[in-house]
């Protein structure tokens, strides 16, 4: 958490002027920590932060997910022929 006098607002900031908080949040390049009595409780962000967020942590999750089926024995798994495909695409 990297913790600036630009990024810290507080409870009351927010009470006062949320919009302003809103487009700050929207023009910044990180987050906004919000502070309650000297301790950080939220953290905003633009909505398209948090989809890159969002979109990073599906992307590792994948590889783990990839990364485990690598280890496993494929000759055992019961795959589906190209005509099973088919037959239940037509359905």
């Amino acid at each position: 958490m990297t913790l600036m006098a630009n990024n810290v607002k507080t409870i009351t900031d927010m009470r006062e002027n949320a919009l302003a908080l809103l487009r700050e949040v929207e023009k910044s390049k990180g987050p906004l920590y919000i502070f309650h009595h000297s301790r950080p409780r939220a953290v905003f962000l633009s909505v398209e932060k948090y989809k890159k967020l969002c979109d990073l942590l599906e992307d590792y999750f994948d590889s783990l997910r990839a990364r485990e089926y690598e280890k496993i024995n494929k000759k055992k798994i019961n795959w589906d022929s190209l005509e099973d495909l088919k037959r239940e695409l037509r359905v």
